[in-house]
């Protein structure tokens, strides 16, 4: 197999060690300017490990990982994934914006969505995006 010498090789872990990678840097916060601060993606993918979205997970991790997901088996957590879901979405993550936009035309999306913000979180930052399912827009 043949490698380009600009590009360097992918780093291979296994998904526990991403998992507490992916974690750690959820729980950190990111000065961006003087006063300003932003979480980084990795709310969003904790999103997508709750909503048990491999497909969408591979395409926001890392490119210069490779993770081994060998014998990893998710059980879904729609509440987890709502949480970590909203927290990108407090942050304008547009990526996780449009995952938000996209799934809610599916109603098993929907409907755990409507029992996260009726029972869990009614001042919940995804409620100001909701009105996508309808054709509107959103400011």
């Amino acid at each position: 197999m043949k490698r380009s010498i600009f590009k360097k090789a992918k780093r291979r872990i296994s998904f526990v060690d991403y998992m507490e990678d992916v974690l750690a840097d959820a729980r950190r916060i990111r000065e961006i300017s003087p006063g300003r601060q932003r979480y980084s993606g990795a709310q969003f993918e904790l999103a997508l490990i709750s909503f048990t979205d491999m497909e969408q997970l591979k395409k926001e991790m890392d490119p210069d990982l490779d993770v081994d997901f060998t014998g990893v088996t998710l059980k879904m957590d729609w509440f987890a994934g709502f949480d970590w879901l909203d927290l990108s979405v407090s942050y304008k993550d547009e990526d996780a914006i449009a995952y938000f936009h996209k799934h809610l035309n599916n109603p098993v999306f929907y409907r755990a969505y409507t029992l996260y913000k009726e029972h869990c979180r009614p001042d919940c930052a995804l409620q100001h995006h909701e009105a996508n399912k309808y054709g509107l827009t959103t400011s």
